[in-house]
């Protein structure tokens, strides 16, 4: 007579089933852990990418705002000239003297030099705040770019030690 079979659930019944079942079941979850952080690495860097497209377009803006202050400051500086020659000239006709002659023409000059040098100095700094905000916006896309690839390629270092964990517990 055939021997009878162990019954579910007792130790004989698992005895044979646990060697063989475990390896396999902790091969799959290491496989499986392996390519939910390979997905993770990617992600991380295409996080960061955007993270750093957000940068760069913060430092445009930025630069474009600076650059305008620069601008109003300079069309304040043609305001205030405008108003001080103006004024300078009602002045010195007001009192008998000719405003465009002499003394009066001496102040005028000196005037329209000094807000010429400021004026010069606000678009000088307005192109530069302009430029200092495309390099830092090319850098932040330059970082994003890396960072991309960084995510990608620490992903395919997980993956291929998957791989190898895998043909090594098989």
């Amino acid at each position: 007579m055939a021997a009878a079979a162990p019954a579910v659930g007792t130790t004989a019944f698992w005895k044979g089933t646990t060697a063989l079942a475990l390896p396999s079941l902790s091969t799959s979850l290491m496989v499986g852990t392996s390519l939910l952080s390979a997905y993770q690495s990617y992600q991380q860097g295409q996080a960061q990418k955007a993270m750093y497209g957000i940068e760069a377009i913060q430092a445009q803006a930025e630069a474009e705002r600076k650059s305008l202050e620069y601008e109003l400051r300079a069309n304040d500086t043609l305001k205030e000239l405008r108003r001080r020659l103006a004024a300078n000239v009602a002045s010195k006709f007001s009192g008998g003297v000719s405003g465009l002659d002499g003394s009066a023409a001496l102040v005028d000059a000196i005037s329209s030099r000094e807000a010429g040098r400021d004026l010069q100095f606000d678009y000088i700094n307005a192109r530069n705040a302009i430029l200092t905000g495309d390099t830092n916006a090319s850098i932040a896309d330059t970082s994003g770019q890396i960072a991309a690839q960084s995510g990608l390629l620490n992903a395919g270092i997980k993956l291929g030690e998957s791989a190898y964990m895998y043909s090594v517990l098989g």
